[in-house]
């Protein structure tokens, strides 16, 4: 009891260390971080995957030409879940990346055909345009990653730009009480990722990009 006890408290002190090395003015997790590090903890997410996840998010930001800055550690699930899929390849060994790669793929058919099948059969949206394209996808013999992630991208786009003032108003709430000091511009970026996740939930809408599977 006392070494699950003792491995957990280390599961979240590495993952709170190696995220708050790279920030200058948070000295702690906010209830919601720590809360998601339990949700990845009860998922079974390798502390190396995490890890790793975490660095290629903080390298990639230092990279990229739009210096964009990270609050969260929600904002590095995909690196991290990227991670965690090849860390599972590699435990697999060379025999049976495959079968799990069929496997991930099955699943994403399966979230996105559920999804299509509650939209209304006359419905033109975009939502349903890009679950469309996504499944044509995963039904192809070269799967384009690269777009799905994309379609990703553009699915959290429109979850943001068609949410109600009053849904902007909660999250932003939200965003305060578990990140006090920030600046206006900070929180609103916290509140954006907060309230497409949470429209995501609400809404069933699955991620189309394999490494989510």
């Amino acid at each position: 009891m006392k070494q699950d006890f003792s491995a957990r408290q280390e599961y979240y002190q590495k993952i709170a260390r190696a995220f708050l090395k790279h920030q200058t003015s948070l000295f702690f997790l906010p209830p919601r971080d720590v809360s998601l590090i339990s949700e990845w903890e009860k998922l079974g997410l390798p502390l190396e995957a995490i890890l790793e996840g975490i660095e290629k998010t903080f390298a990639k930001k230092l990279a990229g030409r739009r210096k964009r800055k990270i609050y969260s550690l929600s904002q590095c699930e995909r690196e991290i879940l990227k991670a965690y899929a090849q860390y599972q390849d590699r435990l697999a060994g060379s025999s049976t990346p495959e079968i799990n790669r069929l496997d991930k793929i099955e699943k994403a058919r399966a979230e996105i055909n559920q999804c299509l099948s509650r939209l209304p059969d006359s419905s033109e949206s975009e939502l349903k345009k890009f679950l469309t394209e996504a499944l044509a996808l995963l039904n192809s013999k070269e799967i384009d990653e690269d777009r799905l992630e994309q379609i990703d991208e553009e699915i959290d786009n429109l979850l943001w730009e068609s949410s109600s003032p009053e849904e902007r108003g909660f999250y932003l709430e939200e965003a305060r009480k578990d990140y006090p000091g920030k600046t206006a511009q900070q929180l609103q970026e916290i509140q954006r990722l907060l309230l497409i996740k949470g429209k995501r939930q609400a809404l069933k809408i699955p991620y189309v990009s394999l490494f989510y599977h």
